[in-house]
């Protein structure tokens, strides 16, 4: 594949469809159709009712969603991928500047984590506690989840990178949102919202890419992580 290959146009209506995507609409619904199984789900996920294979599974797959881990697959696709090396900027601030952003917004919403809840409340808005969790320590900051939005982020870029293992991608980020329910760092509901981050991030990414320089590494069909 030649470099103008990698480098198509992006014509208004390829940009329109991106801009309205089903998808964030989608995840939306479960954030506020999560809130109704949040509380039963961590309890269940306290009870470690599963095959041990399954939560080794879920264990080795949550650098995906990681900093380190994330960093680490920009590393390689810079290695082994020279091609696309002019991409790696918008790749790092699709995938870890997800990761930020979910961090940021955690700043404004006060949430406990399961793990962090000695008894689990009668209703799921007891475990919200206001606005500003800058003081309120990690246990607090439980909403949105910062993992699945790197996961999501770096899947979408990944997606736009190699159309052929979109799948393998999403499954990727599928098993960290899981891991972060699994050990009880996040309920549902966290999970969705920080999936919504990490595509709009990401997608966001690489519309303002491809209009800056005119150029894109994307279809209107390679986001959909």
């Amino acid at each position: 594949m030649t470099m103008a290959e990698l480098e198509l146009n992006v014509s208004s209506t390829t940009t329109g469809r991106t801009l309205w995507h089903p998808l964030p609409l989608g995840l939306l619904v479960a954030v506020l159709l999560s809130f109704a199984v949040d509380l039963p789900v961590a309890g269940m996920a306290r009870q470690g009712a599963h095959p041990r294979w399954v939560s080794e599974l879920l264990e080795n797959a949550e650098p995906f969603g990681h900093g380190i881990g994330s960093t680490l697959i920009v590393i390689g696709v810079f290695i082994l991928d020279p091609r696309r090396r002019r991409f790696i900027g918008p790749l790092l601030a699709g995938s870890l500047g997800a990761g930020l952003m979910a961090n940021v917004a955690k700043l404004f919403v006060i949430r406990s984590r399961p793990r962090s809840i000695e008894t689990l409340p009668e209703t799921v808005w007891s475990t919200f506690g206001g606005l500003w969790s800058g003081s309120a320590g990690n246990g607090a900051q439980s909403f949105p989840s910062a993992h699945t939005a790197t996961a999501v982020g770096l899947a979408v870029m990944l997606s736009a990178f190699y159309p052929r293992g979109r799948w393998y991608f999403t499954a990727m980020a599928i098993l960290v949102g899981l891991q972060r329910i699994q050990c009880s760092a996040h309920f549902p509901s966290d999970v969705f919202a920080g999936a919504i981050v990490g595509w709009c991030t990401a997608t966001g990414c690489l519309i303002l890419n491809s209009r800056r320089a005119g150029e894109t590494i994307l279809s209107s069909g390679d986001v959909s992580a």
